[in-house]
């Protein structure tokens, strides 16, 4: 990880948003189970994701010292580095809510409880 984002990340704990789904109101209302299910099904992508850049055996990301990277950046970030949904990203999101707000892309400052579906709010392993 370069230098700067990495002193970003350690002095803000906020790391970029690069990707989000979104699920049309009228979608989500007709059928409330759409919203756990995508959450359950990217999470289980994610983890296969992550098994694979952990998979040092078999080069399937053709990228150099990719053992070092993914060690590195689990140091600093842990061992889900990329993690789903609004609690664990709630610095994150909350400072994207501000920006947006601040910047005129939102009338109002919305709340992070705004933005999920209640059945993703709270997810539970066993």
């Amino acid at each position: 990880m370069p230098r700067v984002e990495r002193a970003y990340y350690g002095k803000t704990g906020i790391f970029p948003i690069m990707h989000t789904i979104a699920l049309r109101r009228e979608v989500y209302d007709r059928n409330k189970w759409i919203a756990a299910n995508l959450m359950t099904a990217f999470e289980q992508a994610k983890a296969r994701s992550l098994q694979r850049l952990r998979e040092y055996n078999t080069a399937r990301i053709p990228i150099a010292w990719l053992p070092t990277y993914t060690a590195e950046i689990t140091s600093l970030m842990g061992e889900d580095f990329w993690p789903y949904g609004a609690e664990p990203n709630r610095k994150t999101l909350e400072a994207f809510l501000r920006f947006a707000h601040n910047q005129g892309v939102c009338k109002r400052l919305l709340k992070l409880d705004e933005l999920f579906a209640p059945e993703t709010a709270s997810r539970f392993k066993v």
